[in-house]
């Protein structure tokens, strides 16, 4: 017996990951470019960050705040950038880069707010 028909193979569907594009990526580092502006274009917005009281063991409360908000959004960054879920870019960018582009700008107000709270 003689097979006449012919099997026809379908090739595999590979699926892509997921990869950030251009936009993702640019919106992950808006947080570093914010701080950025803001030490070149706004000179009153560094002295409060520099200033004592607030201290933390000797370092100015406000450039440790500064640290850890820019080290949060480097966090999200870092996620956005290697993840291949698009959901998890997506909480990456709402709990890191979110919240970090208001807190920039908050952060001198806070400072100076603490140090007339002061008694």
């Amino acid at each position: 017996m003689t097979d006449d028909a012919q099997v026809l193979v379908q090739p595999a569907r590979v699926r892509v990951p997921w990869r950030a594009d251009t936009v993702w990526r640019t919106l992950s580092l808006i947080p570093f470019g914010e701080a950025l502006l803001l030490a070149v274009f706004a000179p009153s917005y560094l002295p409060p960050l520099f200033s004592k009281p607030p201290d933390i063991i000797g370092i100015p409360f406000g450039f440790v705040l500064e640290v850890i908000i820019l080290a949060w959004a480097a966090l999200g960054a870092r996620v956005i950038w290697t993840t291949k879920s698009q959901a998890m870019a997506t909480l990456a960018l709402v709990t890191t880069t979110g919240p970090a582009v208001p807190l920039l700008l908050v952060t001198p107000a806070l400072i100076l707010i603490m140090q007339n709270l002061e008694v």
